[in-house]
Protein backbone atom coordinates (compact mmCIF):
# COMPACT_ATOMS: atom_id res chain seq x y z
CA UNK A 1 0.00 0.00 0.00
CA UNK A 2 3.09 2.41 0.57
CA UNK A 3 4.37 1.52 -2.56
CA UNK A 4 1.31 2.57 -4.45
CA UNK A 5 1.25 5.79 -2.75
CA UNK A 6 5.09 6.30 -3.22
CA UNK A 7 4.33 5.35 -6.89
CA UNK A 8 1.58 8.07 -7.47
CA UNK A 9 3.37 10.74 -5.87
CA UNK A 10 6.52 10.28 -7.87
CA UNK A 11 4.08 10.63 -10.88
CA UNK A 12 2.57 13.63 -9.78
CA UNK A 13 5.72 15.08 -8.84
CA UNK A 14 6.55 14.17 -12.38
CA UNK A 15 4.30 15.81 -14.39
CA UNK A 16 4.64 18.78 -11.85
CA UNK A 17 8.20 19.08 -12.98
CA UNK A 18 7.64 18.78 -16.63
CA UNK A 19 4.28 20.47 -17.43
CA UNK A 20 4.07 23.09 -14.16
CA UNK A 21 6.85 24.53 -16.56
CA UNK A 22 5.16 24.95 -19.41
CA UNK A 23 2.08 26.14 -18.25
CA UNK A 24 3.74 28.96 -16.72
CA UNK A 25 5.06 30.21 -19.33
CA UNK A 26 1.42 30.09 -21.41
CA UNK A 27 -0.25 32.32 -18.47
CA UNK A 28 2.88 34.62 -18.33
CA UNK A 29 2.44 37.77 -20.21
CA UNK A 30 5.02 38.52 -22.68
CA UNK A 31 7.18 41.27 -21.66
CA UNK A 32 9.90 41.19 -24.44
CA UNK A 33 7.39 42.92 -26.92
CA UNK A 34 7.53 47.12 -25.40
CA UNK A 35 7.12 50.65 -26.51
CA UNK A 36 10.11 51.75 -28.24
CA UNK A 37 9.06 55.37 -27.20
CA UNK A 38 8.12 54.65 -22.92
CA UNK A 39 9.19 51.13 -22.45
CA UNK A 40 5.48 49.92 -21.21
CA UNK A 41 4.80 46.66 -22.51
CA UNK A 42 2.52 46.18 -25.01
CA UNK A 43 0.93 42.89 -26.66
CA UNK A 44 1.50 41.90 -30.09
CA UNK A 45 -2.03 42.96 -31.67
CA UNK A 46 -1.84 46.66 -30.18
CA UNK A 47 -1.53 48.75 -33.00
CA UNK A 48 -0.54 52.07 -30.80
CA UNK A 49 0.71 52.13 -26.97
CA UNK A 50 -1.70 53.00 -24.73
CA UNK A 51 -0.02 54.77 -22.41
CA UNK A 52 1.96 57.27 -24.93
CA UNK A 53 -0.14 56.58 -28.05
CA UNK A 54 3.19 55.57 -30.27
CA UNK A 55 2.22 54.00 -33.38
CA UNK A 56 2.98 50.48 -33.16
CA UNK A 57 1.92 49.18 -36.40
CA UNK A 58 1.17 50.44 -39.68
CA UNK A 59 -0.07 49.24 -42.87
CA UNK A 60 2.09 48.69 -45.98
CA UNK A 61 2.17 51.08 -49.01
CA UNK A 62 2.35 48.27 -51.42
CA UNK A 63 0.70 45.36 -50.76
CA UNK A 64 -1.79 46.23 -47.60
CA UNK A 65 -0.39 44.22 -45.09
CA UNK A 66 -0.03 45.77 -41.29
CA UNK A 67 3.65 45.21 -40.27
CA UNK A 68 5.40 46.58 -37.38
CA UNK A 69 6.02 50.38 -37.40
CA UNK A 70 9.75 49.73 -36.81
CA UNK A 71 10.63 48.01 -39.88
CA UNK A 72 12.63 48.88 -42.87
CA UNK A 73 10.76 46.49 -45.24
CA UNK A 74 7.93 44.68 -45.80
CA UNK A 75 8.04 41.27 -45.42
CA UNK A 76 5.44 40.06 -47.94
CA UNK A 77 6.03 42.40 -51.00
CA UNK A 78 9.86 43.45 -50.13
CA UNK A 79 8.98 47.41 -50.00
CA UNK A 80 10.95 49.80 -48.24
CA UNK A 81 8.58 51.00 -45.75
CA UNK A 82 10.91 53.84 -44.67
CA UNK A 83 10.83 55.48 -48.16
CA UNK A 84 11.12 59.33 -47.99
CA UNK A 85 12.83 59.44 -45.14
CA UNK A 86 16.69 60.40 -44.74
CA UNK A 87 19.40 57.28 -44.39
Amino acid sequence: MTLFFLIILAIIIYYTLIYGKNHKNILKIDESKKCPNCGNPVEKNFNVCPICKETLKKKCFNCGEIVDASWKYCPYCEANLRKGEEK
